[in-house]
């Protein structure tokens, strides 16, 4: 019998081979060139055709309306804008891990691969931008949108103190007062009905005055013509947001009494919020007005600053009693869990993003 050779594994012909990964120096390499890139940008946009002190100016311009955002911080916003941080960053590794499927990684080249990183970089920049707008749209949206009210009949038989929020009268960049603001009209009619219909205690009317442009004073004037009695009406011009014109209408309440706001249904939503998160009672009496694309990018950005005033930045408003501030203390059993909790997320953020500069 014929002896049998040992078994040997014949190789594969066409053996793949693994892509080369990108060495950590060249990786560096191409990202210190973007931002050499960036800074030729700028010195031949902004430096060169000023002065050095003007490009110094622009720069302290800059930090000077950065740091006012967060001077009213205190310890608890702290840990949660790191918190926020921490799922921002752990949300965007988990976008880009999807993007790599559409815009996988190959071998294409130095600059070609870079190109391919920065634009996937840029789309996921944009994707958690609409991510976070969405959050932020759902959850105003969830929670006020049973305590508002579009018709006198499904409002209850009571009487309310009216917060009325400011807009312009007319509609017209040339100042020719030829156009009039649809909104302004139904807020001003639906205040009225609610008079008619005898559920109006007093009314503020909240809005912006400068100069001879006097949103308040116009309301006034509209509802007095209306048939509204004047002692009823009180004015607030300092109204510039509406942030500013809910905590100005807390200040004004006597114990716990519920508050109407009227606007437009859409603007309800985040008023409603933000007044409840203030420790109000609010409802909304909704004007007639439908969404304009205009009104649909100032509510997609609107409703997040909101969500950063309450939670994260802990925003004041001038002449309003300031929120007490608030301290992490070390002795306390539940802030040390919830300070491992937030260095846990740190520490997981970093795990996660090890992996981002790689092309």
């Amino acid at each position: 019998m014929a002896k049998k050779g040992p078994n040997k594994k014949s190789a594969p012909e066409n053996e793949s081979v693994p892509a080369n990964e990108s060495a950590p120096a060249l990786r560096f390499l191409f990202i210190i060139s973007l931002w050499l890139i960036a800074g030729a940008i700028i010195i031949f946009l902004f430096i060169l055709p000023q002065r050095l002190n003007g490009a110094l100016d622009t720069l302290h311009q800059v930090k000077g309306n950065i740091t006012p955002l967060f001077r009213f911080c205190d310890d608890w916003n702290f840990l949660l804008l790191t918190t926020v941080l921490c799922f921002s960053v752990i949300i965007y590794t988990l976008n880009d891990r999807v993007l790599k499927k559409y815009l996988p990684q190959g071998e294409r080249g130095f600059y070609s691969e870079g190109a391919i990183w920065t634009f996937r970089n840029l789309a996921n920049l944009i994707v958690l931008f609409i991510e976070t707008g969405l959050f932020c749209l759902i959850l105003t949206h969830s929670v006020t949108t049973p305590s508002i009210f579009s018709s006198i009949d499904e409002l209850p038989k009571t009487k309310y103190h009216i917060l009325l929020l400011g807009t312009s009268k007319f509609i017209d960049p040339l100042g020719k007062k030829e156009h009039e603001n649809l909104y302004y009209k139904s807020r001003i009619a639906s205040v009225v009905e609610l008079y008619k219909s005898g559920r109006v205690k007093s009314i503020l009317i909240s809005g912006d005055r400068h100069g001879e442009y006097n949103e308040p004073e116009d309301m006034k004037r509209d509802l007095i013509k209306a048939g509204v009695k004047e002692k009823l009406i009180s004015e607030d011009f300092d109204g510039f947001r509406t942030f500013d014109s809910i905590l100005r209408m807390r200040q004004q309440l006597k114990g716990n009494e519920t508050i109407l706001i009227v606007s437009q249904y859409f603007h309800l939503e985040r008023a409603i919020y933000l007044a409840r998160q203030k420790g109000m009672e609010a409802e909304g009496y909704a004007a007639k007005g439908s969404m304009t694309l205009s009104m649909i990018q100032r509510e997609f950005l609107a409703k997040p600053r909101i969500i950063l005033d309450i939670y994260l930045l802990n925003t004041q408003v001038n002449g309003v009693a300031a929120h007490p501030r608030r301290k992490v203390s070390f002795t306390k059993g539940g802030d040390l869990f919830i300070l491992f909790v937030v260095a846990g997320l740190i520490i997981g953020a970093g795990r996660m993003t090890r992996n981002l500069l790689e092309f």
